[in-house]
């Protein structure tokens, strides 16, 4: 069976939690060495889904857009399940955000692994999280997507819960009591789409063809996904009793498909089959899930534990990859699948409401913090509510900022935390009035911290300030007051960020222990290069990173309004319509016409 390369990536790093296995638990330094080769190692081998560098196979084809990198398997047949993993322009960026943030975690955990001991333990569990993450982005298959989506879970609450702070066992039960009861609710909504999908298929068919053609066109370049209609005829061939290759499938086997290109086909007209109502239950069910996972207000309330509690690199991975999963899961489930729901005035009005008090509420409490920590935690509340607000914005502007704010934020709050860890392991306290005047005695350290600190505000010529105009630009073309009310969270995301930056930086050294700490080494500041580096592109010059975002945003706005993108007709070609219709039916047909009589043209003129 040929493994094709979004196999090797998703495995990979569980291959090497194996191999771990292997090492002897006093022999800490080849353990660190390993983990960290190998880190290294798994964002090496996802290069080739951009470049296709010394790889047989082509980069993602960003003209073709829909899914691509298909693997297709026999894993469950007799319910329908498949091993299928696939990426489009989204989740390959987000797969590549996880490779490079799994290599910075584990660089950034050298030290403080090696002071709290267990380091063999430790990389297992980063690794088996890599695979956890990286196969949630790749599912094709909504039963696989759940198996990857519920083992994330394990390998972060065991991180937070050994290698955490004082109340790392409080923290990393709450994580998991929180995302555990939404994964139950999001699973009863997934039978039930499991068990609609026949109904539909068999009601709506040519219509559901339709929608899949559609969704599997890029409508920049007009080409169609042949490769990913299939995997929808697939699916709705299995309704009629076939498998893939067109043969019987026994009696006993279950006439449905979890195949997610398929569901989502059938999503605009599950309304039609079975009405408004059960759309939007369904829509909750995924909805209540991922909102948790954001964190969304009022869900929020695990975020700042678990990010206190966790070790570094714990909450670099909670912020720039595990908070993604609950914006992922928007983007790729609950739009397109429920675009009913999602359209729907009061669903809309409840979620963007509650976006923007995220916003604003998260800026205020991150204001009122004392704790460095805690503080980039509440901002991370803040940011996500932008986010939300993007893609319930529900046009291209929204939903592309609320894609590139996704990215940045893990850039930016990601190195904020290391940051963070960093002043932790000198001094032992995340205080803010333990600090001051840290300028003068750590000049790398602090030089840093000001880039990441200007990108997390906004400024221009920086990562978050594409985002954060494009989000506001759909916010405001939706919903003016919506816009107007999002823009206070950018003044105080502004205020809080330099008011940190000026209580810990600035003014004279008052604390004796700081004046004697040592500043960063290369090792430590080397980590922050490609964050930095990012930072700056994503700033520059986006074009790149938007070019493999907006397919998938236009393919999902289609799908929420697909008259959205056709041109209203021009003025002129209105009136020939209408001149066309009032003439009479022998000109219409270009036949010919009789002339007038005398009596004819006598009774016209009278």
């Amino acid at each position: 069976m040929k493994i094709g390369i979004l196999s090797w990536v998703t495995w990979l790093p569980a291959l090497g939690a194996i191999l771990l296995l292997l090492f002897n638990k006093s022999k800490n330094d080849a353990i660190r060495w390993f983990a960290n080769l190998w880190m290294g190692l798994c964002f090496v081998v996802s290069i080739p889904l951009i470049t296709g560098f010394g790889s047989s196979i082509k980069g993602y084809d960003r003209a073709l857009g829909g899914l691509q990198f298909i693997e297709d398997f026999e894993w469950i047949p007799i319910i329908g399940t498949r091993y299928q993993v696939a990426v489009d322009g989204l989740s390959v960026i987000l797969i590549m955000l996880t490779t490079l943030l799994g290599v910075i975690a584990a660089v950034c955990s050298w030290s403080y692994i090696r002071d709290k001991g267990r380091e063999k333990e430790y990389y297992i569990m980063l690794l088996l999280l890599q695979t956890g993450m990286i196969g949630a982005f790749a599912s094709a298959d909504l039963f696989l997507f759940f198996i990857f989506w519920e083992v994330m879970l394990v390998p972060m609450y065991f991180l937070i819960g050994i290698w955490g702070g004082k109340n790392r066992l409080y923290s990393a039960i709450k994580f998991f009591l929180y995302t555990l009861v939404g994964s139950v609710v999001m699973l009863l909504a997934v039978l039930k789409l499991f068990f609609i999908f026949p109904d539909v298929v068999k009601s709506q068919k040519g219509l559901v063809l339709e929608t899949a053609r559609q969704y599997a066109t890029n409508h920049e370049t007009g080409q169609e996904n042949s490769a990913m209609r299939k995997l929808v005829e697939d699916a709705m061939r299995r309704v009629d009793g076939k498998d893939v290759d067109n043969k019987s499938l026994p009696s006993s086997y279950v006439r449905s498909s979890f195949n997610i290109a398929a569901l989502t086909a059938i999503g605009p007209h599950i309304k039609t089959v079975f009405g408004i109502n059960v759309v939007i239950w369904l829509f909750v069910g995924f909805a209540l899930s991922f909102a948790i996972k954001v964190p969304m207000f009022p869900f929020h309330t695990w975020l700042p534990d678990a990010h206190y509690d966790a070790p570094t690199a714990g909450s670099v991975i909670l912020a720039g990859i595990l908070l993604k999963m609950g914006t992922y899961g928007f983007m790729r489930f609950s739009l397109p699948i429920f675009p009913d729901a999602a359209t729907h005035p009061r669903v809309r009005f409840w979620m963007i409401t509650l976006a923007i008090i995220g916003i604003i509420y998260g800026a205020l409490v991150a204001m009122a913090q004392k704790d460095i920590k805690k503080l980039v935690a509440y901002s991370s509340v803040s940011h996500l509510g932008f986010v939300m607000l993007g893609l319930f914005a529900l046009n291209p502007n929204g939903i592309n900022g609320a894609v590139m704010q996704m990215i940045n934020h893990g850039i930016s709050t990601g190195a904020l935390f290391m940051l963070a860890g960093l002043i932790y392991e000198r001094r032992h306290t995340y205080e803010i009035a333990e600090f001051g005047g840290l300028a003068s005695v750590m000049p790398i350290y602090s030089t840093i911290f000001l880039i990441v600190t200007l990108s997390s505000l906004g400024l221009p010529l920086m990562n978050n300030f594409i985002g954060e105009f494009l989000v506001l630009r759909g916010a405001f073309e939706a919903k003016a007051t919506w816009g107007a009310l999002a823009t206070v969270g950018i003044i105080l995301g502004a205020a809080y960020m330099l008011w940190l930056y000026q209580r810990v930086f600035f003014g004279a050294v008052t604390n004796d222990k700081n004046k004697t700490l040592p500043d960063l080494n290369a090792r430590e500041a080397w980590q922050f290069a490609p964050l930095i580096v990012l930072i700056f592109w994503i700033g520059i010059y986006p074009k790149p990173l938007l070019s493999y975002i907006n397919p998938q945003t236009e393919a999902v706005v289609v799908q929420i309004d697909p008259n959205y993108f056709k041109l209203p007709e021009e003025p002129k070609m209105a009136e020939e319509k209408s001149a066309n219709e009032l003439m009479p039916q022998s000109t219409k047909t270009g036949s010919k016409i009789s002339e007038p009589t005398p009596v004819e043209v006598e009774s016209q003129a009278k």
